[in-house]
């Protein structure tokens, strides 16, 4: 009997060796995945490798214990009989360095995610939206393949729920996400462990930019839209990286009355990165959608290769038209 994973399973057949990657700025949902992904294809008697874009935000290093992710560079990228798949990535765009090496030295490459502004770029692509994370739908490939499920893996794969499931606050959190998640507990994962350390040790830096966050928040829209920039200055002023802003728009998000959050980051000087949430029915994937970016309903994010100032400006108006129009509906 086929199932859905069929022509993924065929893919991972035809070859023996795998380069495993996911997104600039790996969040724990990408980590876990991308760990748990390679641990799966060495069950099956596969060699893989993780090489990623970006080095691990050091807050996150927890997620990789045996330091095994490697750092695209000159001597660490796929090679030539390296098949690539990519995990928790909605577009190429997504994937930096290693995708610009993709695009000019073609590999094999499949995707598994569950972004639902997913291009299908990859040559075979097992694509979920409905799925609350991709470590989801590597926890169902997983029982598909009979992986043995050690402490190893369903760690990686409980951190990759947990933490796209906002703890499994978020609306995307349904039973069958509890129901695996206490699969992967019997297996081995240690849930107040792997929870106190992504929320637990927080540097004195992200604190103080946090506070700093709270002090400047913008409302408009008669207090639904809430909106922050942060800027390369201010993050070097408290020796924060990218991972040190993550949960802040959530938070914000939370405030009573609101709508929609926006953090505006400065990434590079000359370039902003977006992110957007959202409460009730605005799809954020759609806003995001509008700037070449993409997500998910209340989660989603987009680059501009714009100033921040000029970003706020470009920004807010679509923003404010979409706020405007819900409450019209």
């Amino acid at each position: 009997m086929q199932t859905s994973f069929e022509p993924f399973n065929q893919f991972v057949e035809r070859y023996q060796k795998f380069v495993v990657t996911t997104h600039v700025n790996p969040d724990c949902d990408a980590l876990g995945s991308a760990i748990a992904m390679a641990k799966m294809l060495r069950g099956r008697r596969k060699q893989a490798r993780v090489i990623n874009s970006d080095p691990t935000p050091q807050r996150f290093a927890f997620a990789d214990p045996h330091r095994e992710i490697l750092v695209f560079g000159d001597e660490v990228k796929p090679e030539p009989d390296e098949a690539v798949i990519v995990v928790d990535v909605g577009d190429l765009k997504r994937l930096g360095r290693v995708g610009d090496f993709l695009s000019q030295n073609p590999r094999p490459f499949a995707c598994v995610d569950h972004h639902k502004s997913n291009t299908g770029f990859a040559e075979v692509n097992v694509l979920r939206p409905d799925a609350c994370a991709t470590g989801l739908i590597l926890a169902d490939i997983a029982r598909d393949w009979h992986t043995s499920m050690d402490k190893e893996l369903a760690s990686a794969l409980y951190l990759a729920i947990y933490t796209d499931t906002g703890g499994f606050r978020y609306a995307n959190t349904d039973a069958k996400t509890l129901a695996t998640a206490s699969d992967l507990v019997n297996a081995g994962a240690d849930p107040s462990y792997l929870a106190t350390q992504f929320h637990e040790n927080i540097p004195v830096g992200r604190v103080q930019l946090f506070c700093r966050v709270l002090d400047n928040l913008h409302y408009e829209e008669d207090g639904q839209v809430v909106w922050v920039a942060v800027s390369l200055d201010e993050m070097n002023r408290y020796g924060c990286d990218r991972s040190d802003i993550e949960g802040f728009v959530e938070y914000i998000r939370g405030i009573e009355s609101i709508e929609v959050a926006v953090l505006f980051r400065e990434s590079d000087p000359g370039k902003t990165k977006l992110s957007f949430r959202s409460r009730n029915e605005i799809d954020c994937s759609l806003l995001a959608g509008r700037f070449g970016g993409g997500g998910h309903l209340h989660a989603a994010g987009a680059n501009l290769d714009v100033p921040l100032d000029e970003a706020i400006q470009v920004v807010l108006p679509h923003v404010r038209e979409v706020v405007a129009r819900k409450a019209e509906a």
